[in-house]
C-alpha cells in the first residue's frame, strides 16, 4: 500500500489456559501482565494507540480533527477567523470572549475542556512508556518506541501549554496507583515549559533525521518534527538564540527541506504543496498520514459541504494583488460575502475519498521563524533575515523586499507577521505570532470593531492575560476538592 497508518488498539483478548484436569480460578476483569504485554508486537500496539492515536485527523475531538482540534480552535480566535455555524458556539472564539463556562451539545465545539481533558494523554503516554521497558525485545527498538512516546508527551504538552498554560503532569507513582484517588495541581509555566523541553531533546537523540514519503514508516515521528517542536517553544519563550539554532539545524542538508517551487499541474506552487499528487513533498516537516476507510482529510466538507470555516472579509483585502497564495485556494462564498479557505484541492474531495496528507508543520514555516529569531537576537536587520522572508515572498510570486524596504526592526517584523499570515492561514500559526509580538489584544479588538462587537472584554483582560485560555469550571472545581485555589489562569476569576 501507499500508506501504513498506525491503528488504534482497542480491545486485548486473554486466553484462558488449562493444566491437565485441574480447573483453576481465574480473575477475568484483568489482563495479567505474564500474558500481556510481552511481545514486541504488544509494544508496537502500545507505542500505536499511545503516541498515534491522538495526534489524528480524523473524527471529532483529536488533536487534528478539521472542526475542533487545536488549529481549528486556534485559527477562529485569531484576524482571519470566522465560522458561519452557531455563535453562541463559535462567537467566545471568533471575538476573544473567553470565558470558562461549560457548553454541552451543539456548543460543546467550543468547549475549554474540549482540549484541556487531553492532558489525559500525557498521562497514558507514560504509562505506555512503563509498560515497553518491561517487556524483553530489541533493544534498539525499544529505545525508539520510547523516544516516539516522548516526542509525543513534548509534542501533546506543547500544544496544551500554548492554550492554557501550566499543566498537571503526573508522575509514574501516582499513575500506578490510580485507586488513591490524587488530585495533583498544575505545574508552572517554567516547569511545564522544562518537561517539553526534557522530552523533546530526549527523543531527538534517538529518532531517524526524517522518513521518506513510501516508506513503511512515513508518518511516525522523526528528529525534524522535535527540532520544529523545539523552535515553536523557544519562539514563543522568546529565546531567540536557541531558537536560531533550531532553525539552523532543520536547514542542514541532512534533513532534506526545502521549499516546493514547482506547481505541478496546480496553478501554483504554493497550491502544489496541498495537492494529493504532490503528497510527501520536500517542505513537509510532519504531516497526519490519511488514507480511504481509515483516516480522511475532511477539510473541504468543514469548510464547503457543511459551511463552517471562512477568512474574514478584512482579512482577504490585506492579501497584495498578484499573490498566489489567495487565487484558486482562497474564493469568494458569494452566499456569505466572506471567503472560503479551500487550501487543499479540492477535485479528489467529493464522495468522501480526500485522504490527502494533513500537512501540520512545514519548512516556510520553520524558515520565516528563523528570521524572526535572527533580527530579534541582534536587534537588527540582516541581509540573511531578509533573504529568508524573500524565499517565501518570492515563491508566491510577489517581488522581493530590499533593504531600503525593510530599514528598522520594526518594520522587518511587522512585514514578516504579514508574510506569515499569508502564507501559513489556517496552519495553526497566527495566533501564536500575535501573542509572541504582543499584539493579540489589539488585533482582536479591531476585529470586533469590524464586526460590530463589545470589545470591552479585551479592555478587561488586557494583552497578556489573553494569551492563554481559561481552564473549564470541572477542572477548577476539581482542583478545589484537592485543596488546590486559585489554579485557574489570571483575568478569568477563580
Amino acid at each position: 500500500m501507499r500508506k501504513t497508518l498506525f491503528f488504534n488498539i482497542i480491545i486485548f483478548a486473554a486466553s484462558v489456559l488449562f493444566a491437565g484436569c485441574n480447573l483453576t480460578s481465574e480473575e477475568y476483569s484483568q489482563i495479567s501482565s505474564d500474558l500481556y504485554p510481552v511481545t514486541e508486537r504488544d509494544a508496537y500496539d502500545i507505542l500505536t494507540g499511545a503516541a498515534y492515536s491522538p495526534f489524528s485527523a480524523d473524527g471529532w475531538g483529536n488533536a487534528f480533527s478539521s472542526s475542533n482540534g487545536f488549529f481549528a480552535l486556534a485559527d477562529i480566535a485569531t484576524d482571519f477567523g470566522y465560522c458561519s455555524w452557531a455563535e453562541e458556539t463559535w462567537g467566545p472564539l471568533e471575538f476573544a470572549m473567553f470565558d470558562g463556562t461549560e457548553r454541552t451539545g451543539d456548543a460543546s465545539a467550543y468547549n475549554p475542556r474540549t482540549k484541556w481533558g487531553s492532558i489525559n494523554q500525557l498521562s497514558k503516554m507514560e504509562l505506555a512508556i512503563s509498560r515497553i521497558k518491561g517487556i524483553i525485545m530489541d533493544e534498539n527498538l525499544q529505545a525508539r518506541y520510547i523516544a516516539e512516546l516522548e516526542c509525543a508527551q513534548g509534542f501533546m504538552a506543547f500544544m496544551l501549554w500554548d492554550f492554557y498554560g501550566g499543566l498537571v503532569i503526573a508522575d509514574l507513582e501516582t499513575l500506578k496507583n490510580p485507586q488513591e484517588g490524587i488530585i495533583l495541581p498544575r505545574k508552572s509555566s517554567d516547569e511545564t515549559v522544562n518537561y517539553i523541553k526534557n522530552k523533546l531533546n530526549s527523543a531527538k537523540n534517538v529518532l531517524p533525521t526524517t522518513i521518506q514519503y513510501g516508506s513503511a514508516d512515513y508518518g511516525r515521528f522523526t528528529r525534524g518534527l522535535c527540532h520544529t517542536l523545539l523552535l515553536k517553544l523557544y519562539m514563543q519563550t522568546k529565546d531567540w538564540t536557541n531558537a536560531e539554532i533550531e532553525g539552523r539545524e532543520l536547514m542542514k542538508p541532512e534533513y532534506g527541506y526545502a521549499l516546493v517551487r514547482d506547481k505541478g499541474d496546480m496553478e501554483s506552487a504554493y497550491a502544489n504543496i496541498f495537492s494529493d499528487a504532490n503528497e510527501g513533498n520536500s517542505e513537509t516537516v510532519w504531516a497526519v498520514n490519511l488514507a480511504v476507510d481509515h483516516a480522511m482529510n475532511y477539510w473541504y466538507f468543514t469548510v464547503v459541504d457543511w459551511g463552517g470555516f471562512k477568512i474574514s472579509p478584512s482579512f482577504y483585502q490585506t492579501f497584495e494583488a498578484g499573490d498566489q497564495r489567495k487565487g484558486g485556494a482562497v474564493i469568494e462564498d458569494q452566499g456569505s460575502g466572506k471567503y472560503l479557505p479551500l487550501k487543499y484541492e479540492v477535485y479528489k474531495c467529493p464522495g468522501g475519498d480526500c485522504v490527502t496528507d494533513w500537512i501540520i508543520y512545514r519548512y516556510a514555516d520553520v524558515i520565516t521563524l528563523l528570521a524572526e529569531a535572527i533580527v530579534k537576537k541582534s536587534n537588527s536587520v540582516t541581509g540573511e533575515a531578509i533573504d529568508l522572508l524573500n524565499q517565501v515572498r518570492t515563491r508566491a510570486g510577489l517581488t522581493a523586499y530590499t533593504a531600503a524596504d525593510l530599514p528598522d526592526v520594526n518594520t522587518f517584523v511587522e512585514k514578516l507577521l504579514w508574510e506569515r499570515a499569508h502564507e501559513l492561514w489556517y496552519e495553526g500559526c497566527r495566533r501564536q505570532d500575535l501573542i509572541r509580538n504582543n499584539v493579540y489584544a489589539a488585533t482582536m479588538a479591531k476585529k470586533c470593531e469590524d464586526y460590530g462587537k463589545s470589545k470591552a472584554h479585551l479592555d478587561i483582560l488586557g494583552e497578556a492575560n489573553s494569551h492563554l485560555f481559561p481552564l473549564p469550571s470541572s477542572a477548577i472545581n476539581e482542583f478545589r476538592k484537592g485543596g488546590f485555589a486559585n489554579q485557574q489562569n489570571p483575568g478569568y476569576g477563580d
